[in-house]
């Protein structure tokens, strides 16, 4: 029995993630199509002198059923297990994170922590008598957490991450705060509560040799079940038949100067939304095209310091809240894996985001080391003479923004894309959905299932946007 031929767009973890789920069932005939030199993407891993680098902090968790399972099956006996140490800067001092009252005590001083207690035992009372629906990121953490523990944390970090947060839709505070309330927080501060897997990841996993193995495992398997990665690939456009393009048979590409068809019975794609509303109607579609260009993102640049020491940090990664720091979060490469550089030196990653054409995204990659370097020699971690070298990375349009109009957004570009009778959308970018690794393979293992039920792409589509709504981040 032949194979149904099935063309995943995309390279990254999830475009892999629903390759490997797909070729295992030795049911389709599958082909990833990567534009890259190399697969991956931002989950990948890379060599830069002397040291295996990933693009930012990775981790290996998931709370969703089977998901990390599948994963560590996947990279049997090459992962490490680490017990999580994440820790936040305040007021100059590293607390842990999440935040426990006794340090914070000590750091804020009697008055602002009796300040801070007072804010949240009026959140806990306005909860009992019930909220209204919050309209934004900043009312949703003010009803549940008060305004003080708000503007200490949440609202300068979400400046720094996703932009004003008066502006951000309250989705982006259910996606990234697992506490459900002051009440639950205060009692996982004061230790009446226990952290469970569903809020805290207490430990984790991460591949010895960089993060970019899992993708790599995945594209091995797909290679392993008779599939084809291409690599370095240009896609030209899509065959379609049937009134206003409502099927894709075909996607031409083009490979080292080699233009070819590849048939396609299922289209699964995990570019960024403009870019395949464009290639299925090209400009016929004014609606889809104001919908899917007003999708908004931030941008994603890292900056990394090589050190002469054998190592820094003692956490696996650090917050930073406060706007007198550039980064966001650190993290140094070793302590996930000391494999990953030589004995006598160490790298450390400064990580943050922002928006195109800021004053952080045309700074200069001299100016952005110099302020990351200034902020570690602030927080005592290194002496400047300590570094000797430095790389920046920048990646656009990384991080999925959910303003006030995404929802509608959303509804229009999908509505509009599932009107195509064998395309599904996947990943972090093809979904809009702020995710993390764990979520990209769980997509991948849906529409597979679904796929070999029969299912059509469309009743995937709609209970995969359903499913994906529901994934919270645990940090």
């Amino acid at each position: 029995m032949a194979k149904e031929p099935i063309v995943i767009l995309g390279g990254g973890v999830g475009g892999l993630a629903a390759g490997w789920f797909l070729a295992r069932t030795d049911r389709y005939d599958v082909t990833v199509v990567e534009r890259a030199p190399v697969i991956g993407g931002l989950c990948g891993t890379f060599e830069h002198n002397g040291f295996r680098l990933d693009y930012g902090p990775h981790k290996m968790y998931s709370v969703i059923p089977g998901v990390l399972d599948e994963m560590r099956q996947l990279l049997d006996g090459r992962l490490i297990e680490h017990r999580k140490r994440h820790r936040i800067f305040l007021r100059g001092h590293a607390l842990d994170y999440p935040l426990q009252m006794g340090n914070l005590a000590k750091v804020l001083g009697p008055a602002q922590f009796l300040r801070l207690g007072l804010g949240y035992a009026m959140a806990m009372l306005k909860g009992v008598f019930g909220r209204s629906t919050p309209a934004s990121y900043a009312e949703y953490v003010i009803q549940r957490f008060g305004r003080q523990v708000y503007e200490l944390v949440f609202e300068p970090l979400a400046w720094k991450v996703w932009g004003d947060p008066a502006v951000l839709h309250p989705d982006m505070a259910r996606t990234r705060i697992p506490s459900s309330g002051a009440t639950e927080l205060i009692l996982n501060l004061l230790g009446l509560k226990k952290k469970s897997a569903e809020t805290d990841a207490t430990y984790f996993y991460y591949p010895k040799n960089g993060f970019g193995e899992l993708p790599q495992a995945m594209a091995d398997e797909i290679i392993a079940h008779g599939g084809r990665i291409l690599v370095n690939a240009r896609i030209n456009g899509f065959e379609t038949q049937g009134d206003n393009n409502h099927h894709v048979s075909g996607v031409s590409v083009t490979v080292d100067g080699d233009t070819r068809s590849l048939p396609c019975h299922t289209l699964v794609s995990s570019l960024p939304l403009p870019v395949l509303g464009e290639f299925v109607f090209g400009d016929r579609d004014p609606e889809l095209i104001r919908a899917a260009s007003s999708l908004k993102f931030r941008h994603l640049i890292l900056v990394y310091l090589f050190v002469r020491k054998p190592n820094v940090l003692e956490d696996h990664w650090i917050f930073f809240p406060e706007r007198e720091f550039l980064f966001s979060r650190i993290f140094e490469q070793k302590v996930l894996s000391p494999s990953m550089g030589p004995a006598d030196r160490t790298v450390l990653c400064c990580d943050f985001t922002c928006s195109a054409g800021d004053d952080i995204w045309t700074s200069t990659d001299d100016q952005l080391v110099a302020r990351c370097i200034e902020g570690l020699v602030t927080m005592g971690s290194i002496r400047a003479e300590d570094v000797e070298g430095h790389l920046v990375k920048r990646s656009q349009n990384f991080y999925p923004v959910y303003d006030l109009t995404y929802t509608e957004n959303m509804k229009n570009v999908s509505r509009r894309l599932q009107s195509v009778d064998n395309l599904l959308t996947t990943g972090r970018i093809g979904m809009y959905n702020y995710n993390n690794s764990d979520h990209c393979v769980d997509m991948g293992r849906f529409i597979a299932d679904g796929l070999s039920r029969g299912e059509s792409t469309t009743t995937i589509w709609k209970n995969l946007e359903q499913r994906v709504s529901a994934y919270r981040i645990v940090d």
